[in-house]
């Protein structure tokens, strides 16, 4: 399993020395994302030749020194390596096997399955790394492969026999890759800050996604960056790209859509059995690695599973959790994760942003996460990262994806009451109302002026009483569907800014973050179930709080569940010396990462 940065840069014409020089200083800057090696390989995709190096032999500029205009080089792969299972040379990339190359960040978690069907069929390893599994299963089952691999991963494989370039993001896009097409070139990045090395390229900024972003907090919901020039991998896509073509043209398809998923019917202890199976697989094969491995815990239903499960698989083992709080603060969760921590027998460790924050640090923060961050708990999770550097662990289980998948925002009970009322279930509506309410200690009748101020709003924008302008994305407030509402989350809306700056945060320390709840197997069980699985007499994420211990009810059924919330008013005064505007504090954001 490797945890790295990639680099791949393709082009039409032959390469300059200052192309190969572009690419290692491109390299360059992305080494806190694999400082255990480095790998590179230039090649020839016309006569199918090519000249690898490794960490050494690029420190000794042997590249450069080696590289003549004889050899017609138009094609770049190279790698940093995080080594985290099979940490010797033999899982080195740039990796070769029957005339291709793969360079690949991620973790494909089912590596020791495939790689046990791939040996029944004939084929032999020289390591125990996934990238080896990953680069057999292509040449085994071609791009179908894709569809068998659970897991986080972007990757670029040349295919020298069919002279094609594989490229790949995982079903959530949970492992960043970028990309940039012009002039009969294309390169392919795990951060954007690698493109800011090519001497031959001009990055202009996208004036509408920043200015959407400083009025509104709102960050590109495609896959635009804040740069004209540079793109998004698309999640759950695969790249086929033809070299031997006179043109360079990208065309993505998709190979995995939940939006397809169908929907079953299924008792509550039936569910309840199949999804703490799921999620026990899930945890314990994110637990495969041979080096250390912490959990980060907020007190909250999310958070307490994924250990709970984890104690149960380590056998009396102690687990090293880390936690982000701010004692004396309104959002403070010391409490709850102070009664997990005790009951579970962890070994604890905090940090706390407000006591740890200095401005130069903040500003290497922004920096490092390339999208200005819409919630401070994202600079909570980067101060965790760096406690789990500093204490030898490299990786990080969390519990991100459930709220998407199990209904855990407020607003997901919000819009599920309008769709009652909209499909005339007013029994159904008023016995919602009045059981969210009393979970809520809300005021029915205000609660019910919200929810009818709600449908007018959305009856206005649709008729067009209310014109409406780009800050306000109808779809979102539009869908009925509780479903797809919550798919919409995971793919556009929520979870896709909370994984980039999980990326960001944990490889800025070289920390690699897991996600069992993202296991799709999880994800397909989980938009499956019926809506009362989910929403239940006020409660959110019903399902999952009925598999907490019963030892632990007072995290069990919350109602305040706050995370590793960051008070902005602290943040902003230390900034600043003085309080900040919120559109203050978004420009200083963007200003910092931008210019």
């Amino acid at each position: 399993m490797i945890l790295c940065g990639i680099l791949a840069y393709y082009s039409k014409q032959s390469f300059s020395e200052s192309n190969i020089k572009d690419c290692i200083s491109s390299l360059g800057l992305i080494e806190h994302r694999g400082p255990n090696d480095k790998g590179i390989v230039l090649i020839d995709t016309i006569n199918s030749l090519y000249k690898h190096y490794n960490k050494s032999q690029i420190i000794d500029d042997t590249i450069l020194n080696e590289y003549s205009l004889d050899f017609n080089c138009n094609l770049i792969l190279a790698h940093n390596r995080l080594s985290i299972i099979d940490l010797s040379t033999n899982a080195h990339q740039p990796m070769f096997f029957n005339n291709s190359w793969i360079v690949y960040n991620g973790e494909v978690y089912n590596y020791v399955e495939l790689k046990k069907e791939l040996i029944d069929l004939g084929y032999n390893f020289n390591s125990t790394s996934d990238t080896e599994v990953i680069l057999k299963a292509y040449h085994f089952w071609g791009k179908e492969c894709i569809k068998k691999f659970n897991g986080m991963w972007s990757f670029v494989i040349w295919d020298g026999n069919k002279n094609k370039l594989i490229c790949s993001n995982d079903r959530f896009g949970v492992k960043p890759l970028y990309y940039l097409n012009r002039h009969n070139q294309v390169i392919f990045t795990s951060e954007i800050k690698q493109f800011k090395s090519f001497s031959n390229i001009e990055l202009s900024t996208n004036q509408k996604n920043a200015n959407l972003y400083i009025s509104r907090g709102i960050h590109p919901l495609d896959n635009s960056t804040y740069y004209n020039e540079i793109s998004r991998f698309p999640k759950s896509h695969t790249l086929d790209l033809d070299l031997k073509k006179e043109k360079i043209s990208l065309n993505f398809y998709k190979y995995y859509d939940l939006y397809n998923l169908p929907q079953k019917k299924i008792a509550h202890e039936n569910a309840e059995f199949e999804l703490k199976e799921l999620l026990k697989n899930a945890i314990s094969i994110r637990t495969r690695s041979d080096v250390n491995l912490g959990v980060s815990i907020s007190g909250g239903i999310d958070s307490t599973l994924i250990l709970q499960y984890l104690v149960q698989l380590q056998n009396g083992n102690k687990i090293s959790t880390f936690s982000s709080i701010t004692p004396g603060s309104f959002s403070d969760e010391s409490y709850f994760i102070n009664k997990v921590n005790d009951f579970y027998n962890t070994i604890p460790n905090y940090s706390n942003p407000i006591i740890e924050f200095e401005r130069e640090d903040f500003n290497n923060f922004l920096k490092q996460i390339e999208f200005p961050p819409v919630t401070m708990s994202f600079y909570a999770q980067w101060l965790i990262s760096r406690l789990m550097h500093n204490k030898n662990i490299t990786i990080n289980l969390i519990g991100q994806g459930a709220d998407e998948i199990f209904g855990g925002y407020h607003t997901h009970y919000f819009r599920f009451l309008r769709y009652l009322i909209i499909k005339g279930k007013l029994i159904s509506y008023f016995s919602e109302l009045n059981a969210y309410s009393n979970v809520k200690g809300l005021n029915k009748i205000n609660l019910h002026k919200i929810i009818l101020s709600d449908l007018l709003t959305l009856f206005y924008y649709k008729t067009g009483i209310k014109k409406l302008d780009q800050r306000f994305n109808l779809e979102r407030f539009s869908v009925v569907e509780l479903i797809k509402i919550f798919k919409n989350d995971l793919t556009k809306y929520e979870l896709p800014f909370f994984l980039h700056s999980d990326d960001r945060s944990s490889m800025g320390h070289s920390v690699e973050t897991r996600h069992p709840f993202l296991d799709y197997r999880v994800v397909n069980f989980g938009y499956s179930l019926p809506n009362n699985l989910c929403l239940n007499k006020g409660w959110s994420k019903f399902i999952l709080r009925n598999l907490i211990d019963n030892n632990l009810r007072d995290i069990k059924w919350r109602v305040d569940k706050k995370g590793f919330t960051t008070p902005f008013e602290d943040i902003a005064k230390k900034i600043n010396g003085k309080p900040f505007s919120i559109f203050d504090f978004r420009r200083y954001c963007f200003d910092t990462i931008f210019k």
